[in-house]
């Protein structure tokens, strides 16, 4: 008798769940249907706008190399069209080597002084404008076990000529 009065129970609670969910939906739906509905109505106009995606991108700023374009040795070896005159020719006691920039098909040595930043590639040495360096050339040694850059040698015309390793 004990079994039945549990089921009778469990059955009971189980109406009275099912009756005041039910309840609790209907009134929800009921709200909803009694909110007017205000309909506005909204012109429309067509504007035109110049989409800056065809633009070309054209760098001014002649003090620094522009950031956008790789340093790879075609693009460095030749000279920007817009500037004038001849690079600036630093005496070789104030170049210091700053780095080197290695990949599969460049191989550039950085160089700092009080005239500017140099770069040596392909054995020719370029200022921050992309102009040729008269009167200098040079190489970058590898060391044979790591196969890393470690030093550049540099010759002028007079054939003087200075081997330099990064400071640390």
């Amino acid at each position: 008798m004990k079994q039945k009065n549990y089921k009778n129970l469990i059955f009971i609670i189980i109406i009275f769940l099912l009756l005041f969910s039910c309840a609790e939906k209907k009134e929800t739906v009921v709200q909803k249907q009694s909110v007017p509905v205000k309909k506005e109505v909204v012109e429309t106009s067509t504007v035109s706008v110049k989409s800056s995606i065809f633009e070309k991108y054209v760098y001014d700023g002649l003090s620094y190399r522009d950031p956008f374009v790789p340093l790879s040795g075609e693009k460095v070896a030749k000279a920007k069209l817009g500037v004038t005159g001849e690079a600036v020719v630093p005496p070789i006691g104030s170049l210091q080597l700053k780095g080197f920039i290695v990949d599969k098909q460049d191989k550039i040595a950085l160089f700092s002084s009080p005239y500017g930043s140099y770069l040596l590639v392909n054995g020719k040495l370029y200022d921050r404008q992309n102009r040729l360096v008269k009167g200098y050339s040079g190489k970058i040694v590898f060391n044979n076990i790591t196969n890393k850059p470690q030093s550049v040698i540099l010759i002028t015309e007079e054939n003087e000529y200075k081997e330099f390793t990064i400071s640390e």
